[in-house]
């Protein structure tokens, strides 16, 4: 005799199935988390399963239908006890990169990771679970009653999504930036999603040829001394936080004694790293920027590396997003170093390692990018050393949403003071081949952070409703004597251009090229924040 349910009711066993036994990869890392956090909101925790379990009520609504309903379910569990099992076994996370190994791994290598072990895993999890399912009988209501009861257990799915968003939305913003790998453990959105993004490059992007830009590139630079000139990539740093620009705390004691200038009103051109990062190399505006385009596009990196300039790249934050990916690059590894390494990230200073040296044997014109960790939240307080803990007190959680506000700010402000000793130190390094090479540092972030300010915190809003501490970036500049003389720069002049403002990241492709003396038709003197001020 078979159990009856109706749909909604299969549907919902269906979802909490999944959520409870599909998904004990994602319980494990979670109750991991927060075994090691002393700050935790009982309530908070409670609702991530309901959470998981209303998203899930909605999909399978929306995916199971009668006639297709049995055999995607059973091909659903299968996959999925298969994606448990590996997540489980090998601690492996299903997102695009793993989705990509799947694909690319030929069935021997396949095999050699299954067992006996995971034999019995699959029955337990998945023909059992499919037979059981299947000897339910599922009683379907006429079209317009079916709809109408699917509809409403949808509403009643959003409604608790609503409800828990409108309490604990700061929480999950926190906990899913903080931990994205959260994401890669809910089964299946985790493998779907994935598989959806592989299949679209596969189809699409794969085949797009890639356009290559300024192929009359031209290094016009003449002289006894070669340019040398550092950018520094900062990341998550607002411009209001620099006493640079008028903020009342000090918190660039060491640039200020540098005679650097500080622009104002530094516009960004996305609220996160992916988005700003490759849109601030490429050629292209923020009015017509597309990321598809920038994948297969130059950056300002290739053009410069086109015109013989030497060019590297060496990240301590999340990777470049592409941008460096045909030219010199370095990733550092928190294992390099266990001085300055710890957790799984490294301060800043980790960049400073033989640089000195790098740019005392540079013997041509030379571009070097660090891109520095700098205010990556929520964990403000392990992005600086210990002696740089100036304001106090400070948030030491990344729960941001227990600290007050006056914490968080301090957090917040000592990796600034941090930061300013980094480029501080650049300048410094710079200034001991100041006699043999024309030297420049520029320092531009990627995009800015809220820090509670109408209960917003860190970053990623869309741009069109993005308050001004996401958008608004600082741009600093430090040209030493010879390399202003060499670029007959009228300081005065940019000066007052940094005092004006209006500036964005727009004009950095430019800029840089306009610093090196890479002539090329993709270059445009209107965007170049020198031009201007060349005599």
């Amino acid at each position: 005799m078979k159990f009856r349910l109706t749909s909604t009711n299969y549907i919902l066993l269906v979802a909490v199935f999944f959520a409870a036994v599909q998904n004990i990869a994602l319980w494990e890392h979670l109750n991991e988390l927060f075994s090691k956090s002393s700050t935790n909101d009982v309530v908070f925790i409670a609702t991530i399963p309901l959470f998981i379990l209303a998203v899930l009520n909605i999909i399978f609504n929306l995916l199971l239908w009668p006639w297709l309903q049995r055999p995607l379910l059973a091909v659903l569990i299968f996959i999925s006890s298969l994606v448990t099992y590996a997540m489980c076994s090998y601690g492996v996370y299903f997102d695009h990169g793993m989705i990509v190994n799947v694909f690319e791994t030929n069935p021997a290598e396949a095999g050699s990771y299954f067992s006996i072990a995971g034999v019995m895993w699959i029955v337990v999890i998945a023909i059992l679970p499919i037979i059981i399912l299947c000897r339910i009988k599922v009683v379907y209501r006429s079209v317009v009653k079916e709809l109408i009861a699917r509809s409403l257990s949808i509403i009643v799915s959003l409604l608790i999504i609503v409800i828990i968003a409108a309490g604990y939305y700061k929480d999950y913003a926190s906990l899913v930036r903080n931990h994205s790998e959260i994401k890669a453990l809910i089964n299946p959105t985790n493998y779907i999603s994935a598989t959806f993004r592989y299949a679209k490059y596969q189809l699409i992007e794969a085949k797009m040829p890639f356009t290559q830009i300024g192929l009359d590139a031209k290094n016009t630079h003449q002289g006894d001394k070669h340019n040398v000139v550092i950018m520094v990539v900062g990341e998550a740093s607002r411009s209001m936080n620099y006493s640079l620009n008028g903020y009342d705390r000090d918190t660039n004691p060491e640039l200020s004694k540098h005679n650097v200038i500080s622009f104002l009103n530094v516009k960004s051109c996305g609220t996160a790293t992916a988005v700003s990062l490759p849109c601030m190399f490429s050629v292209m505006n923020k009015s017509n920027y597309n990321a598809i385009t920038a994948r297969h596009q130059d950056t300002a990196m290739d053009v410069l590396q086109r015109a013989g300039i030497n060019v590297s790249w060496k990240d301590n934050d999340s990777g470049c997003k592409g941008v460096c990916d045909r030219v010199k690059h370095i990733v550092i590894n928190a294992d390099d170093d266990p001085k300055l390494c710890r957790d799984g990230s490294c301060y800043d200073a980790v960049l400073l390692k033989n640089l000195q040296t790098q740019i005392d044997t540079a013997k041509q014109d030379t571009l070097i990018v660090l891109h520095i960790i700098g205010s990556h939240g929520p964990t403000y307080n392990d992005r600086y050393p210990p002696e740089f803990k100036v304001f106090k007190p400070t948030c030491n959680t990344s729960n941001l949403q227990a600290c007050s506000r006056q914490q968080v700010t301090n957090t917040y402000d000592n990796t600034i003071l941090y930061t300013d000793h980094i480029l501080s130190s650049v300048i410094n390094m710079l200034k001991q081949d100041d006699s043999k090479a024309n030297t420049a540092m520029i320092y531009m972030a990627d995009h800015g952070e809220s820090l509670g300010e109408d209960g917003v915190y860190l970053h990623g809003l869309p741009y069109s409703i993005a308050p001004k501490e996401q958008t608004t970036v600082p741009l600093i500049l430090w040209l030493s004597p010879a390399y202003q003389h060499s670029q007959h720069i009228n300081r005065q002049c940019l000066q007052r251009e940094a005092v004006a403002g209006g500036f964005s990241q727009d004009n950095l492709f430019h800029s840089l090229l306009g610093m090196m003396d890479v002539k090329t038709k993709v270059y445009d003197a209107k965007l170049d924040i020198f031009a201007q001020c060349r005599q």
